[in-house]
């Protein structure tokens, strides 16, 4: 399809997302007939350019808050699908002013487009995330052994940014329970191998906004600066950016902590800010920073990689 087809491809989300505002703010009334597309897409959708009864070409559509993000081929994860005549994008892509100065002409293609939408409602809930190195998984009772050691290890607390104290076991079997759809949402790094080796949370879920915050901790120190981490925070933020509706997810550490700071720029974080001695942390003040990326990094990095 070459250069040509993946811009206009580009143009055509750009402008579609363009006349649906448009279109809404004018018939409010009419966006029930889209609540299903809204309610399973998480902002992401396939695209498949039909001629001559052929497809020629997929894409996936990711919405974000630098605009749409487009990817060649379909991403498994999505839920809602379009196939889309040629002629209809030429259409759209040509009289654009004319649909946007009278955005009741669209009218005439909502038959065309209630046709065109594919719905995959059987979600399978999610009970594991697979990386490359490891697996990501809901917490089971047998894992207090590992988190109470490494939640009550004094050099993991102070990267961690905690103050001296224990924690006890009921907190970290109720941590255990708030799995996937819970806010937080704690979840076991395991290696292939299936050993416990840490934990990765996303927490503080803004549904406005759409963010959310990321803390991590590699428990036990024989995998440290040997990629899992990286791999566990690339799995969790492909969860939260392809399956959730996030748009942002953030971090902080501690300044001392540069093994933290190297792996969050790995995976393609960036700085955003500096709160000055900030934290009082073992008998001293520390300045905390603060990291943050947003879907269309995540989506560009994966693109390039």
């Amino acid at each position: 399809m070459g250069v040509l087809q993946f811009n206009n491809v580009q143009i055509f989300a750009d402008t579609a997302s363009q006349l649906y505002s448009v279109f809404f703010k004018k018939y409010p009334a009419l966006k029930v007939i889209v609540f299903n597309v809204i309610l399973h897409s998480s902002g992401n959708f396939a695209l498949s350019v039909i001629e001559n009864k052929k497809t020629i070409c997929n894409y996936t559509i990711y919405t974000s808050s630098k605009g749409n993000v487009i990817k060649e081929g379909i991403d498994e994860d999505v839920d809602v699908s379009f196939n889309i005549q040629k002629s209809l994008m030429d259409d759209i892509l040509v009289n654009k002013d004319k649909y946007l100065n009278k955005p009741y002409k669209l009218l005439k293609f909502l038959p065309s487009f209630l046709s065109s939408v594919s719905i995959r409602k059987e979600k399978n809930e999610k009970e594991f995330l697979i990386g490359d190195k490891i697996i990501l998984r809901p917490g089971r009772e047998k894992d207090i052994f590992y988190l109470i050691n490494w939640y009550n290890d004094k050099e993991l607390n102070k990267l961690a940014g905690w103050i001296e104290g224990k924690m006890s076991i009921y907190s970290l079997k109720q941590s255990l329970k708030k799995s996937f759809g819970y806010d937080p949402m704690n979840l076991m790094i395991d290696t292939k191998g299936g050993k416990p080796i840490g934990t990765i949370q996303l927490y503080s879920f803004d549904e406005l906004n759409q963010s959310c915050k990321l803390g991590i901790r590699i428990g036990d120190k024989d995998y440290w600066g040997k990629g899992y981490g990286e791999d566990a925070i690339n799995t969790i933020l492909r969860y939260a950016f392809y399956n959730l509706d996030i748009y942002r997810v953030s971090l902080k550490y501690y300044e001392y902590n540069e093994r933290a700071s190297n792996c969050y720029l790995k995976c393609g974080f960036e700085h955003e800010g500096r709160t000055r001695k900030s934290a009082f942390i073992d008998g001293e003040f520390y300045d905390e920073i603060i990291m943050g990326i947003l879907k269309s990094d995540f989506i560009s990095n994966a693109k390039g990689s």
